[in-house]
């Protein structure tokens, strides 16, 4: 069970991975509204077995997560697991798994998102998930077509 996204990016598979890899430049592509900053806490990043500490805003109040890197294949696949911790809530954890492949002289990206929220909230939130994945991965798309 898992929402899923895509979005079509004019240039290779390579040069998309080495964008979205590079966890600690995240904040450049996020969502503004969530004013996300990220620090690497251990490992060689990017890469597998990094780690990432990110801060940032959600529906209004502070949030911080733990990020690892569970998936580094280049340029087919990257994953990451954030453990998100907000005050006055139980932790909730999120896995982000991107898949990229070559299509139309491009990058077909595909997000699937899982978590192990309460599956009707998480279905009833699904209109602003998507709106927030959508604008991230415009702005990848963006970022990364600029070169």
């Amino acid at each position: 069970m898992g929402l899923r996204f895509s979005i079509q990016i004019d240039a290779p598979p390579d040069r998309v991975f080495e964008r979205l890899a590079d966890v600690g430049d995240h904040p450049s592509w996020a969502n503004p509204k969530s004013r996300m900053g990220m620090e690497q806490t251990s490992g060689e990043g990017p890469g597998p077995g990094a780690t990432y500490r990110s801060s940032g805003v959600f529906v209004g109040k502070p949030v911080t997560a733990d990020i690892t890197v569970t998936a580094y294949d280049p340029p087919r696949r990257f994953a990451i697991r954030s453990d998100q911790h907000q005050e006055g809530k139980s932790d909730t954890w999120y896995l982000n798994d991107y898949t990229l492949e070559p299509h139309q002289g491009g990058t077909r990206l595909r997000k699937r998102v899982t978590t192990n929220l309460n599956p009707l909230v998480f279905y009833l939130a699904y209109p602003g998930i998507r709106a927030d994945a959508m604008r991230s991965l415009g702005n990848l798309k963006a970022l990364v077509e600029r070169g």
